[in-house]
């Protein structure tokens, strides 16, 4: 049954190709490490149509799907991440460089730290001007460790400033060595 819908629409992309009514433009879009391939297509009727990896969208149900795509909710990604046991085995040093996924959400809110959650919580290191983190964390039985960029806000409750972290980033996972 596969076979014979990728025959039948082979053979009508190129019977439209030849009569010059369709025109299939390929795209790739890449989203965290997934690639998806996106085609965008006109049949002789004038309706307008994209395939993305074999799935048919109107064009408001793709933007609905595009809109959908980690990019488009986050502003940075982590990347470059390392997280390596010391000596004496009983903490971990992290590291890692944070990059602009999305510069419209990045302009927003700059990220100032990054969130290092292991099994025994979350800590936070501040990044520096080139956007890069070291921190030491002691959790000895650790296999792995989350790292998410974000900023502080800061606000007062019944007399007592709160500061709040706000997630600006993608949450990368990365195993201890």
């Amino acid at each position: 049954m596969k076979k014979l819908m990728k025959r039948l629409i082979l053979s009508l992309t190129v019977a439209g190709t030849l009569a010059g009514t369709l025109s299939i433009v390929s795209a790739n879009a890449q989203a965290s490490a997934k690639v998806y391939n996106i085609s965008e297509t006109t049949s002789s009727d004038g309706t307008h149509y994209f395939t993305v990896d074999g799935k048919y969208y109107t064009p408001e149900a793709y933007a609905a799907w595009e809109a959908t795509l980690p990019y488009n909710k986050y502003g940075y990604d982590s990347a470059k991440l390392k997280a390596t046991k010391n000596k004496s085995g009983k903490s971990i040093k992290v590291t890692g460089k944070v990059k602009v996924l999305n510069p419209n959400l990045a302009k927003k809110h700059q990220a100032t730290y990054v969130r290092i959650k292991t099994y025994k919580g979350n800590q936070y290191a501040k990044l520096t001007k080139s956007m890069t983190f070291s921190k030491t964390v002691k959790v000895p039985k650790a296999k792995s460790i989350s790292v998410q960029a974000g900023y502080y806000s800061s606000a007062k409750k019944n007399g007592k400033t709160v500061k709040t972290f706000h997630v600006t980033g993608l949450s990368e996972k990365v195993t201890v060595k």
